[in-house]
C-alpha cells in the first residue's frame, strides 16, 4: 500500500499533548522523544489545542507559575505554524462527535489533518481505536513510534 505514511512528512499536525511541555506541563516520555524530532518537520497546531491545554492548566498550575505558561504559549506561536480548520473540518468534527467520540478538540484535529492532507501526530490510542471502530481512514494518523520511523 502506497500511502503518505510510506514517506517522510514535511509537516505534521500535533495533538495538544505535544504543546504541553512548552507550557511547563509534564508529559509521557514518548511525547518528549517525538518533540526532539520536530526540527525535521514543519509543526502545525490549531488554536483550540491551546484552549484545551488551558483547561488542564487551570486545574494544576498555581498562579505564581503562570509566567511559564505565557512564555510557552509565545514559544508555540513563534516556533510552530498555526492552521485554521476550514468549514468542512468543523462539519467532520461534528460528525465524529455524533458517532460517539466526545472530545471535540480531538475530532477537530483529526478532521483538520484530513482536510489538509497532513499527518496527525497523537498518543491517544483510544481515539485511534475509535476511528478504526467506526471505519474512518487512519492513514494520516501517526503515533510517536511511527513518526520516528518515518523520519529515518
Amino acid at each position: 500500500m502506497n500511502s503518505r505514511r510510506d514517506t517522510s512528512p514535511n509537516e505534521v499536525l500535533v495533538d495538544t499533548s505535544f504543546l504541553l511541555p512548552a507550557m511547563g506541563i509534564s508529559v509521557e516520555e514518548e511525547v518528549i522523544d517525538a518533540i526532539k524530532l520536530f526540527r525535521e518537520v514543519r509543526v502545525l497546531y490549531i488554536e483550540a489545542s491551546i484552549l484545551e491545554a488551558m483547561w488542564k492548566i487551570v486545574r494544576i498550575v498555581p498562579p505564581e507559575e503562570l509566567g511559564v505558561v505565557r512564555e510557552g504559549v509565545e514559544a508555540i506561536r513563534n516556533t510552530y505554524v498555526q492552521v485554521v480548520p476550514g468549514g468542512s473540518a468543523f462539519l467532520e468534527a461534528h460528525r465524529l462527535y455524533r458517532k460517539g467520540h466526545r472530545d471535540l478538540i480531538d475530532d477537530l484535529l483529526y478532521a483538520t489533518s484530513k482536510e489538509r492532507g497532513v499527518p496527525f501526530l497523537t498518543i491517544d490510542e483510544e481515539f485511534v481505536e475509535f476511528l478504526r471502530s467506526v471505519h474512518e481512514d487512519t492513514s494520516l494518523v501517526i503515533t510517536p513510534e511511527n513518526f520516528r520511523k518515518m523520519l529515518r
